[in-house]
């Protein structure tokens, strides 16, 4: 039987049997109490009855609660879901197994262009319609229900709206699973990624294109060009590399400004590249340099295709503030398998060859060939410069010191010594200036050397003269520092051996600056203004080479110094050729009028020696007379030198 929804497990009579049986055996009932008794059995009974009855009544309402409440819970969990779907930023579509939509959010319905009402029910296809590069079709909910594993599209992937509106978006899909594991859809979240790829596409652009001009910077020009070579060294067609460098940049800069150089570099880009087809690769190197690769052609068609750059830009005319100028172009050209090495290797010869077409006169082009001894020298000299900046660093230059002595002793002048710099290799041997000047003086490095030397000179000489006038002597050796034609042309120069001097006050007297003739006379005012400056302070100076110049008598009158040194050449072949012996006896004889004294170089023998004391040259130097020694050699005895 049932009581409240709680089944019994025995009927009542059987209960009542059972209870009274219980109580005859146990010797609790007597005939007369039997009665008594089995009445009060009876009202148990029925009050556990009762009880049963209240607990099923208890139980099934306490079910129907809990139903009721998991309603209303799973009611506020779907309406949650569906808040933060209509909220959130990204697109979302689900689909049952057969692919028919059954919900979008409210940024999937804007991006797709239809409202949930419409699309509930349409296959997937007519509401989210995706292509791939190049057009392909896409259906990863396809793919996903397949596999029943997640996908995501990869690459530049468009949605294609009703209304024809294409959208760039990043697309994910993953599969719906019941309580059971078994599948029950699949769910797509996208987003659109149109300003994200807008943004990227700038910094791409950004990362490869100047700034200035828009075309291509020398980073992925460098990039264009280690492809080229590889495919050159595979066997792959002719490809050459074009250096362009502007003819009269830096005048424009110089005189009209940097926003007119600016305007400049901009307007040559828009003249060039025209001239530039593809699929050959224009882009700017830095400053007013730019590069040109030339893929898949013959240096006919290379040197063709430069030429057409060179008629554009010499016809060409830059305006600026009612200004004009004239702009030319030198190009050097080198073919991609003329250097084994890399982009640097091939752009620094291409840069030679530019250099050296500058240097024939600009607007013109130099094509590297094999066997080019011009372009070797000129790498031979870049190597140079990569050396001097290594001896730098290493701490490889050293100097030495060569006496210059008084022929006629009873002339009572003071000894002197000429200060000679030296680089030691990796091996330590010596290396004479003669073998890097040229390049020290091309690359304009000369004004590092000088301040160099001058600076430990001034040091070690420093030394010698505080030794001296310790021990009570007197200091009556001047010795000669060489200073090239470029820092005889540099204020800075001038101020950095102001401030040297201050250094070391009284060491003036002791100083001979040594300058070229040429370098003196070919910058006369700046050389005159250095000497005078560095007089005034106590410094001397000799003219170095003197002779060689076309104007030399003349000049000197111009030049305040104290010594000139007559050119070796002269010098050399004085004991056995008349016009040499002439020429040193006239200079000799004009600079004794004008109060100079004379200093004969290159004095390699006895007869030559005889012939100079003839004349009465005041000093003679030369590996015959003392070869040069380690400075600190000569300083090391106060009375040595």
């Amino acid at each position: 039987m049932r009581i409240g929804g709680i089944r019994l497990a025995m009927p009542v009579s059987v209960a009542l049997l059972l209870v009274t049986t219980a109580l005859v055996i146990g010797g609790l009932l007597t005939a007369a109490a039997l009665h008594d008794k089995l009445v009060a059995a009876m009202v148990a009974v029925t009050v556990l009855l009762f009880l049963l009855a209240a607990i099923g009544l208890e139980h099934r309402y306490r079910t129907a609660n809990e139903r009721r409440r998991s309603r209303a819970a799973l009611h506020l969990m779907r309406e949650r879901a569906e808040v933060i779907l209509e909220s959130i930023g990204d697109a979302v579509i689900t689909v049952d197994n057969a692919g028919r939509v059954e919900y979008l959010n409210p940024v999937a319905e804007r991006l797709t262009a239809w409202r949930l009402d419409q699309a509930v029910g349409r296959p997937l296809e007519e509401v989210f319609r995706v292509r791939g590069e190049g057009g392909r079709r896409l259906n990863p909910v396809e793919v996903c229900l397949c596999q029943q594993q997640p996908v995501r599209l990869e690459g530049d992937v468009v949605l294609l709206r009703s209304d024809g509106v294409e959208i760039p978006i990043n697309d994910s899909v993953s599969p719906i699973r019941d309580h059971q594991g078994e599948g029950s859809g699949a769910v797509i979240v996208f987003q659109d990624v149109a300003d994200a790829r807008e943004m990227a596409r700038r910094l791409q652009y950004q990362a490869s294109h100047d700034h200035l001009t828009g075309l291509y910077n020398r980073r992925a020009f460098e990039e264009r060009l280690t492809r080229a070579i590889s495919r050159v060294r595979e066997g792959g067609d002719g490809c050459f590399l074009c250096y362009m460098d502007l003819d009269q940049f830096k005048l424009v800069n110089d005189t009209a400004g940097h926003l007119a150089g600016d305007a400049l570099l901009q307007e040559i880009a828009g003249v060039i590249a025209p001239r530039v087809p593809e699929p050959h690769l224009l882009a700017r190197l830095g400053g007013d340099e730019f590069g040109l690769l030339l893929e898949e052609v013959d240096e006919k068609e290379a040197v063709a295709v430069t030429n057409r750059v060179l008629d554009a830009v010499r016809h060409y005319r830059f305006v600026w503030e009612g200004r004009a100028f004239e702009v030319g172009v030198s190009v050097g050209i080198v073919p991609l398998a003329a250097v084994a090495g890399g982009p640097s290797e091939l752009l620094a010869l291409a840069d030679s060859a530019c250099y050296l077409a500058k240097e024939q006169g600009g607007n013109r082009i130099h094509v590297h060939h094999e066997g080019d001894s011009q372009l070797d020298q000129r790498l031979g000299q870049m190597n140079w410069v990569y050396r001097i900046t290594e001896a730098f660093a290493g701490q490889r230059f050293v100097l030495f010191a060569q006496a210059i002595r008084p022929l006629l002793p009873e002339t009572g002048l003071p000894r002197c010594h000429e200060i000679l710099l030296r680089m030691r290799d990796d091996e330590g041997n010596l290396i004479p200036p003669s073998q890097y000047v040229a390049a020290a003086e091309r690359y304009r490095r000369m004004p590092d050397i000088d301040r160099w030397v001058v600076v430990n000179a001034f040091r070690q000489i420093h030394h010698y003269v505080e030794r001296s006038r310790a021990g009570g002597g007197e200091v009556d050796c001047c010795f000669a520092i060489n200073l090239s034609g470029q820092s005889l042309g540099d204020d800075r120069t001038l101020r950095f051996v102001e401030e040297w001097l201050e250094r070391y006050p009284g060491l003036a007297g002791c100083i001979v600056f040594e300058v070229t003739e040429t370098a003196a006379i070919s910058s006369l005012p700046q050389a005159r203004r250095f000497i005078m400056a560095l007089r005034e302070r106590g410094c001397r100076f000799s003219l170095d080479d003197f002779g060689t110049g076309f104007s030399s008598f003349s000049q000197l009158r111009n030049l305040p110094v104290d010594f000139i040194k007559i050119d070796g050449a002269f010098v050399r072949q004085m004991a056995y050729d008349p016009v040499d012996y002439a020429m040193v006896a006239s200079i000799n004889q004009i600079g004794h009028l004008m109060g100079i004294k004379t200093i004969a170089e290159y004095v390699e023998s006895e007869d030559i020696l005889q012939r100079l004391a003839e004349l009465g040259v005041d000093y003679g130097q030369g590996n015959w007379l003392s070869p040069p020694v380690p400075l600190e050699e000569v300083l090391e005895d106060p009375g040595a030198p």
